[in-house]
């Protein structure tokens, strides 16, 4: 009887492992093959395990669902608290919940269980940088030691830190010795250089970049970057090949057509200018330098009254800056001239003559006036009125020609010359018209 007993016990157990050897077949098969519900709802059907939970929150996790996972990793860590592989998945999934205290304090436990693993030394300190813990990160990346782990890796997320806390002159230093460490680091050589470009150190930007693509041509960002300094450091036309190299490799940013487009207006060349800085306005209408060369790109092309209005615009974007505003009065002054509105090229030359600040804007912008108001609104008083401010510029002007210790005699012959042709014109407007200087027209 105990033998026929036993017998049945054995045959029982061997059922039962043969069962749950199948279970985990059919388990194992739903993930090999990535069905990942199905394993699920067949998981659902069964005793619950430590295996079976673990399992299903994997599965959850690989579906996105993690807050389900973490419902059941949550549960499966009160009922084994120091499995790690379970704390591991609980801190991966807070992580990916952007819970990242939560992800913290698994690391900690973990840490705690096993205070010899760097990679749960290296994951806390990128989750307190993820956390705009920036200071607490730097500490904790430096107490890693980088010839235990990579210290590529660990340069450059200092350099992060360091980016982070506004110390660009140290962020600098290690994203160097990221890209030292691992020459096919590519983040911490693009950093490198956009970080010189944000300091203004644009011949240092030239040769990082410079020394990566002799290397690699192909790098899109790096190209862009590259050209982008020769246009920072005023070379304009090896600028627009490097940028016309970008385009034609397939990059159409911003950053592109926008520099194209100012690097041709500076050249000087309107038809060119023009496709690339309309491209960059309809996409981005904000940008003032943008807005004043397509204005004046606009003016050379004779397209008046699409450069009025772009300087409308920029009136209306800027703050309260007098050079700044009267080159924008001087340039809808102008563009309303050539589009024959005359009465509001007066108001806005008039508008402009307030905030000139300086002899050679009042010059320009008298001269501008008076032939306007003589020739076109044929207001001889206010004409009259204005050419004797323009000569009172000439005149300031000559007594600078005269103070300066390299005299240029030429110039000054020229402007006496021009002051006295303008004093004979000016007595004549007024004997011609009857223009009677008393008249009170600074008022006007």
């Amino acid at each position: 009887m105990k033998k026929s007993i036993t017998q049945v016990l054995t045959i029982i157990f061997l059922f039962g492992a043969i069962s749950m050897r199948a279970q985990d077949s059919i388990a194992t098969d739903y993930l090999r093959k990535a069905q990942y519900q199905q394993a699920v709802e067949y998981m659902d059907a069964q005793a619950p395990t430590r295996d079976l939970l673990y399992q299903k929150a994997l599965c959850y996790k690989w579906l996105n669902n993690y807050s389900k996972a973490l419902e059941i990793l949550e549960t499966a860590q009160e009922d084994y608290p120091g499995d790690i592989p379970i704390q591991l998945e609980l801190a991966q999934c807070y992580e990916a919940n952007l819970q990242y205290l939560k992800s913290i304090r698994c690391y900690e436990k973990l840490m705690a269980s096993d205070s010899t693993n760097l990679y749960f030394r290296v994951r806390k300190a990128d989750l307190l940088y993820r956390a705009e813990k920036y200071t607490t990160a730097l500490e904790n990346y430096r107490q890693i030691d980088p010839a235990a782990y990579n210290p590529a890796y660990l340069e450059k997320s200092i350099a992060l830190c360091y980016e982070k806390l506004n110390k660009p002159d140290s962020a600098q230093i290690h994203y160097q010795a990221a890209w030292e460490a691992d020459a096919h680091d590519v983040f911490s050589i693009l950093s490198l250089v956009k970080l010189c470009i944000q300091q203004t150190d644009y011949e240092q930007a030239l040769q990082y970049s410079e020394n990566f693509l002799a290397r690699d041509t192909t790098n899109t960002q790096m190209n862009a970057l590259n050209a982008f300094t020769y246009y920072n450091l005023g070379e304009y036309e090896e600028a627009i090949r490097r940028f016309e190299k970008c385009r034609a490799a397939g990059d159409s940013s911003l950053l592109v057509n926008r520099s194209l487009g100012i690097s041709y207006f500076f050249l000087q060349n309107d038809p060119a200018a023009y496709p690339y800085l309309q491209q960059v306005n309809e996409r981005d209408s904000t940008n003032t330098t943008v807005l004043y060369a397509l204005a004046s790109v606009q003016y050379n092309l004779q397209r008046y009254p699409e450069s009025i209005l772009l300087y409308q615009k920029l009136i209306g974007h800027e703050l309260p800056n007098p050079n700044t505003l009267c080159t924008y009065y001087t340039g809808l002054a102008k563009a309303c001239e050539k589009d024959s509105l005359y009465a509001d090229a007066d108001q806005n030359y008039k508008v402009a003559i307030r905030y000139a600040l300086s002899n050679m804007q009042k010059m320009e912008l008298y001269f501008n006036l008076s032939t306007l108001l003589d020739f076109q609104l044929k207001d001889y008083t206010q004409a009259v009125f204005y050419y004797t401010q323009y000569q009172a510029t000439l005149l300031n002007y000559l007594d600078a020609l005269q103070e300066k210790p390299d005299i240029d005699s030429k110039e000054i012959k020229s402007i006496e010359l021009k002051i006295n042709e303008l004093n004979k014109y000016i007595r004549k407007l007024k004997a011609d018209h009857g223009v009677n200087y008393e008249d009170k027209i600074w008022q006007n």
